[in-house]
């Protein structure tokens, strides 16, 4: 393990040339049938975990399992090369997906979905082991996750769990989600020592209130759920974007004026894919190059299982094809 970025950083380089590129990615839509495209996937630097998913009988959830253990072994990896200042900073990018995961099995709880089908919405790229997930589904309801969960010491625990009293109270699952975008928002920026850390982790706040504030547009102020820690929508421009103006927001107007919420959450993915660019360019010799890569490993894994659903249940290629370029 290492304490600087110059070492760290060489290694990841090294694990970037294992990501798909634009030809591979190209061979994989051009597969005529599913099997094809499993075929192809086995030839890919990913097959090592992809063993069940191609084995006789299997199908769609052995894939999702695959690569899922594909993305938690890269994370897991750019983790085990950092030591001091650079592994909390990389041990915050990675709480990131506990803050998804955590998001996920609270609509699939409150929504009644049942233990296997949220548990197979997680992600295992985070510091809360699926283990730990699961076991805080097996109750079947909110009160018993937090339970589970509080036994972890997890940063986000407290959070879940004051956000679960605020969703009792009111029954908005969004109480709760912002309560856990404002804990691992403000647990993060005082991790983060480095510049470009900060600047990427105030675009991501900009880009959750920009969704917040359009989810919310038209309804009474909600000062409640704005996460401080943003460099573009602070406390009054969010009241502003809320009451309908998208005017002061600069680019993130672009997620306010969208016709649609799933435009809107496209518009988001496009702005963080520019952000984590943005970060490993002007920030080589440091964190940026974490946030750059886990960004796109993340992006290969959700376009792999949009095309897999294409090919398993015969979507037109084209169609496929514009979906992935939309994701």
């Amino acid at each position: 393990m290492a304490d600087d970025y110059g070492y760290i950083n060489a290694r990841i380089k090294m694990m970037r040339t294992a990501l798909l590129d634009g030809r591979v990615l190209d061979s994989l839509l051009g597969a005529q049938t599913y099997p094809e495209f499993l075929r192809l996937l086995s030839e890919s630097p990913l097959a090592s975990d992809l063993t069940a998913a191609t084995a006789q009988g299997a199908g769609l959830p052995e894939l999702d399992r695959g690569l899922s253990k594909n993305f938690f072994h890269s994370a897991a990896k750019v983790y085990s090369f950092a030591d001091g200042v650079p592994k909390k900073e990389i041990g915050v990018l990675l709480q990131k997906w506990d803050l998804v995961n955590l998001k996920s099995l609270a609509r699939g709880l409150t929504a009644g979905r049942g233990a296997q089908a949220v548990e197979a919405s997680l992600i295992p790229g985070g510091t809360l082991p699926m283990t730990t997930l699961t076991a805080a589904l097996q109750g079947g309801d909110l009160a018993s996750a937090a339970t589970a969960l509080s036994l972890t010491g997890h940063p986000l625990v407290a959070a879940f769990r004051e956000g679960v009293s605020s969703y009792n109270s009111t029954g908005n699952l969004l109480d709760l989600e912002v309560a856990l975008d404002q804990a691992y928002y403000r647990n993060a920026l005082k991790v983060a020592q480095d510049t470009a850390l900060q600047r990427y982790l105030s675009r991501e706040v900009d880009i959750t209130n920009a969704l917040t504030a359009r989810t919310l547009r038209g309804l009474t102020a909600a000062p409640a759920l704005f996460v401080v820690g943003g460099r573009d929508i602070d406390a009054a421009t969010f009241a502003r974007l809320q009451s309908g103006d998208p005017s002061g927001a600069g680019d993130m107007s672009a997620i306010m004026e969208a016709p649609t919420l799933e435009e809107a959450e496209r518009t988001a993915r496009k702005l963080l894919d520019v952000a984590a660019r943005n970060a490993a360019a002007g920030d080589p010799l440091g964190v940026g190059v974490a946030i750059d890569f886990l960004r796109r490993k993340e992006q290969e894994i959700a376009k792999l299982r949009l095309m897999a659903r294409g090919k398993f249940y015969n979507v037109p290629t084209e169609q496929i094809r514009q979906e992935v370029a939309e994701a």
